[in-house]
């Protein structure tokens, strides 16, 4: 057994041992009887003691490889990981498989919400007996979620973790953040390379400003292609298609009108409600865009083409 394993709680016989270090770097460890300590005891403690640098371990620990892996190069699927001994076989506080969900706020800083975000995490914890590591990084905060050995993988999805998250956050602490969530991740290769993709997703999804909270790791589709183009192509073909002069005549409340026509699959009724228009004075809006484009927003093919152009104006 490894300091830096201990530093996350090691159960041995009747005790729970932790590892830290003391003020000159040398370990120091903690043991409590696991009778006399709750889960959420346990889990404070594991917190607190993970604060602790473990000057004395040697290599990189868990947590380093992931915020290195934050701050590569934006990638859209980040398949270049290398498979290396020392990242294949680093030690990590949890049993596979798991589960990653990363959390983004939408107005405040990551550090700012640290706290908010591990009371979450600890209810989560305590009310369905999963394991959460996490890392905390000013591109996002990264959970780990572990079940607990009695467990399956079919008794919670992603998807229901990180839903329970971004509600949690909002309803008891007005926080409101992004969550991205993975499938079930087996080994640490695989686990930096989701890491990678959700922060690429989250911020193609901030550019283009994708009303969500939640979002799978499978991504934003077609917001991710916009996202890769180079910037010469993404400013020749908005010319093309609206030139300066026409995106002036637009405004802001014909281009509002494109963007919820599109988001309402080019439903009239819904659009009109959402924009609390009558439908008359949406279809006048409609002609006026067609006038001055050159384009019939109420055809599939042309509404995708101004669409894009206003999308692509974002960036």
């Amino acid at each position: 057994m490894s300091l830096e394993h201990l530093q996350s709680g090691y159960l041995f016989g009747d005790y729970v041992w932790f590892a830290a270090a003391d003020i000159s770097g040398k370990p120091l460890y903690l043991a409590g009887k696991s009778e006399q300590l709750s889960r959420s005891e346990r889990y404070l403690l594991k917190m607190a003691i993970r604060a602790i640098p473990l000057s004395f371990s040697d290599g990189q620990s868990w947590e380093q490889k992931i915020a290195e892996a934050l701050h590569e190069p934006l990638e859209p699927y980040g398949s270049a990981i290398r498979i290396e001994d020392e990242v294949e076989n680093i030690l990590v506080p949890w049993n596979w498989p798991v589960y990653v969900v990363s959390l983004r706020p939408d107005e405040r800083s990551t550090v700012e919400i640290v706290g908010e975000v591990s009371r979450n995490f600890e209810s989560l914890a305590d009310d369905t007996e999963l394991m959460v590591n996490m890392v905390i990084d000013p591109a996002m905060i990264v959970g780990v979620i572990s079940l607990h050995k009695a467990m399956d993988t079919q008794s919670f999805s992603g998807l229901e973790i990180a839903e329970a998250l971004v509600h949690g956050l909002m309803s008891e602490s007005f926080v409101k953040v992004r969550a991205i969530y993975s499938e079930v991740i087996r080994s640490f290769p695989e686990l930096l390379r989701m890491v990678k993709r959700m922060h690429y997703i989250f911020q193609a999804a901030e550019r283009f400003q994708v009303e969500q909270p939640v979002y799978s790791v499978r991504g934003i589709g077609f917001f991710e292609l916009l996202f890769t183009t180079k910037s010469q192509l993404r400013q020749s073909y908005t010319d093309h298609i609206l030139p300066p002069s026409i995106l002036m005549a637009l405004g802001s409340e014909l281009e509002q009108t494109v963007m919820t026509f599109i988001q309402n699959n080019l439903n009239m009724s819904e659009t009109a409600r959402q924009l609390y228009l009558h439908r008359n004075s949406l279809l006048y809006r409609i002609e006026r865009i067609k006038e001055l484009t050159g384009y019939d927003i109420r055809l599939f093919q042309d509404a995708v083409t101004v669409w894009t152009a206003l999308l692509l104006k974002r960036l």
